[in-house]
């Protein structure tokens, strides 16, 4: 719950102004804005990274976890990596791993104790996203943040996410940032931000319907949607082959 929430990275100008939202537990809830909204500070604020110049947030007792949409790895095991520090049963991991859809770390050269470079070198983004997520996960937290934890992910493998993430934590919610029409369907509900205020918050096809600035912000995501995957998919013509 987060109560007439105001906060500012200088003390000067409100990067949050007035926040009110009631998000009920077990929920999945798409944080939705244009840039500089104001989304990814919000999630630190739940996440407790950051204090509030003035109002309140309350999270559940049991805590919460983020999961950066450019995670942290460490020079070491996968292993240590999920576990960091603590002392995790191996089945733990493997659900883990399963909700997060990282099971190619059982085809790493040595699976869960394959030594990573620093940062994860040699992984994709994607796959860092996901080791990342299952680290969140060992630790069942009644919160689990995701500040567009999933943008690396391709659209199916995203969408099998985030449904292991609603059907193996019926008791935790979900609070994520997000900016692909897909994902952004697929939540419960969004709290729909602009200039650092809440908008709206609702399901998505309802905001569709009602809230004119979220349906335009929505149309532009996916028109840049469509047009990054024409980008991809363009054939390289031989001129560029020999440029590259």
């Amino acid at each position: 719950t987060l109560r007439d929430v105001h906060f500012s990275h200088d003390g000067d100008r409100d990067v949050l102004r007035g926040v009110t939202a009631t998000i009920d537990g077990g929920r999945t809830v798409a944080v939705v804005g244009a840039t500089g909204a104001g989304k990814t500070s919000l999630l630190h604020l739940i996440a407790g990274l950051v204090a509030a110049d003035s109002g309140s947030v309350t999270v559940p007792a049991a805590g919460s976890r983020i999961v950066f949409q450019e995670p942290f790895l460490l020079a070491g095991s996968v292993r240590e990596n999920i576990a960091l520090g603590i002392d995790v049963p191996a089945d733990a991991i493997e659900v883990a791993l399963a909700v997060a859809e990282a099971q190619f770390v059982y085809d790493l050269p040595a699976g869960l104790d394959t030594e990573l470079g620093e940062r994860g070198v040699g992984l994709s983004g994607g796959q860092r996203q996901r080791l990342a997520l299952a680290r969140a996960l060992v630790r069942r937290p009644a919160v689990l943040l995701l500040d567009d934890t999933t943008s690396a992910l391709d659209p199916t493998t995203e969408a099998k996410v985030l449904a292991n993430l609603r059907a193996a934590l019926s008791q935790t919610t979900v609070v994520a940032v997000a900016s692909r029409p897909s994902t952004i369907a697929l939540a419960d509900d969004v709290l729909y931000l602009d200039n650092g205020q809440v908008v709206a918050h609702g399901r998505h096809d309802e905001l569709m319907q009602s809230v004119p600035a979220y349906r335009q912000l929505i149309e532009a995501f996916e028109h840049d949607r469509a047009a990054m995957d024409a980008e991809l998919a363009e054939p390289i013509d031989a001129g560029d082959r020999k440029s590259v």
